[in-house]
């Protein structure tokens, strides 16, 4: 609805905007909570240590793979949340980042069967004489190897999803526009890194750091949602443009 040269925001909008925060926190939470036992408080491990402690923690590590596939979840709910906001303002757009950004979700859950697998093989240390330590160590690897893949894929899809979402944020003002350009160069670069990942898995750690500048913009974007809100309108877009 148009009122005077501005174009009032719906209370539908403004709910889905709250949704949006509130899903970026809850992906990082859950993706937190989930690698922290079975990656994070593992680093610098001896694969003997890793499949020690996985073998005598199948229900933690089970556990673990559920609060990261449900992130994968949460990520599918937030881009639908974006797109109820963002649909007002260029729509082929909006459907063009959904698209992507669900795919991120469905190609990220998927890959999360992969890391069942690396647990399940992880279960088979405990069990003398059904694989040998290098037998195990080799499936072992290259179960993580096709599930990494799958992330990377994963990033790559929300990567270009972000950019067009991030881009339609800029163009409705319901953020800062430094922000949003933050975000929208930000997620162009995570497209880049996960892209790079595939070529250089040795360099997976030092790469994921330029993810940083698109994890900023998500944060400062989903606090501005939740404590600012969306406007009660926005400024019409000029004749002949697209909506």
């Amino acid at each position: 609805m148009s009122n005077g040269g501005a174009v009032e925001i719906t209370q539908e909008q403004r709910s889905w905007a709250k949704v949006a925060g509130i899903m970026v926190f809850t992906n990082y939470l859950l993706q937190g909570l989930g690698d922290y036992p079975t990656i994070i408080a593992r680093i610098g491990e001896t694969f003997a240590e890793r499949a020690t402690w996985a073998a005598a923690s199948q229900r933690l590590y089970s556990l673990a793979l559920l609060e990261v596939t449900s992130a994968w979840i949460a990520i599918g709910v937030f881009a639908f949340a974006w797109y109820i906001v963002l649909a007002p303002i260029d729509k082929r757009l909006a459907q063009l980042a959904l698209i992507l950004r669900l795919g991120a979700s469905f190609v990220g859950g998927a890959a999360m069967m992969l890391r069942v697998m690396e647990a399940r093989l992880y279960g088979a240390w405990a069990t003398d004489g059904l694989f040998t330590a290098d037998q195990l160590q080799t499936l072992v690897l290259a179960a993580r190897r096709s599930a990494g893949a799958g992330i990377q894929t994963a990033w790559m899809f929300q990567g270009l999803g972000s950019v067009v979402f991030f881009v339609l944020l800029w163009r409705s003002r319901y953020i800062p526009r430094a922000v949003a350009a933050v975000g929208a160069v930000g997620s162009g670069v995570v497209f880049l890194m996960a892209a790079a990942m595939f070529v250089f898995p040795e360099r997976i750690n030092e790469l994921k750091l330029a993810g940083l500048p698109a994890l900023f913009a998500d944060v400062v974007m989903a606090l501005w949602f939740l404590i600012k809100g969306l406007p009660k309108a926005r400024a019409a877009a000029p004749a002949g443009s697209p909506s």
